[in-house]
């Protein structure tokens, strides 16, 4: 009786921790694209846990390293780029994968080549990026600032400088992940507590048929 009440309690926690964690990334499982870049940045806050596109047309760089995590558990590297606009203003953008890493990295080649002068055009095909939108860490921000300053880059000068991310570094395949990986959570929790449940069934068994001592 107390092994069935156990695995019941164990099935309930558990089945309400996969559900919690489904309802809370409901948008970035199943939802589609909410809006580009430039409609959400004015109101990001609205659009947490959302997926949010924009074509990056040009590059300035990448300008800060750090550690993807979540919830405080380190998950990877991401890579911070200066994205310039089609309207002429910069933003902050992070990816993670080497594919993404490698397309933004010749694209800021490219970008420098047009601006030198030494190409008419950027000579790169534009790319629909796909994230979410979020302020910076402190530290990424700070790089973010000196970077600007590097570049001569200043609302004083005519620039429109955004400081809203667009944190491409997960995908919808990786919350996924996720939630498969919280579903095998009560899957392992009810196997563990049949486990028990059998085991102590079992010495109780053998102690109520152990010969008594003449």
């Amino acid at each position: 009786m107390k092994g069935t009440v156990r695995l019941a309690v164990v099935s309930v926690l558990c089945l309400l921790l996969f559900g919690t964690c489904t309802f809370f990334l409901r948008n970035l499982i199943f939802g589609g694209v909410k809006a580009t870049y430039e409609e959400a940045e004015p109101n990001y806050s609205e659009y947490n846990d959302q997926w949010i596109s924009y074509e990056v047309i040009a590059c300035l760089g990448c300008y800060a390293e750090g550690t993807e995590s979540y919830n405080f558990i380190p998950t990877g590297h991401e890579y911070y780029y200066m994205v310039w606009m089609v309207d002429g203003s910069v933003m902050p953008l992070s990816v993670s994968k080497k594919a993404d890493r490698e397309y933004l990295d010749a694209l800021t080649d490219a970008t420098y080549d047009y601006v030198d002068g030494k190409t008419d055009m950027i000579e790169m095909e534009p790319r629909t990026f796909l994230g979410t939108v979020k302020t910076q860490e402190s530290e990424a921000n700070q790089y973010y600032r000196e970077a600007l300053t590097y570049l001569e880059i200043s609302e004083s000068d005519g620039w429109v400088v955004r400081n809203v991310l667009l944190d491409c570094t997960k995908t919808r395949a990786s919350y996924i992940l996720l939630c498969g990986g919280v579903m095998m959570i009560p899957v392992i929790g009810i196997a563990v507590t049949i486990v028990t449940a059998k085991k102590e069934k079992r010495k109780r068994c053998l102690l109520y048929t152990s010969p008594s001592p003449r």
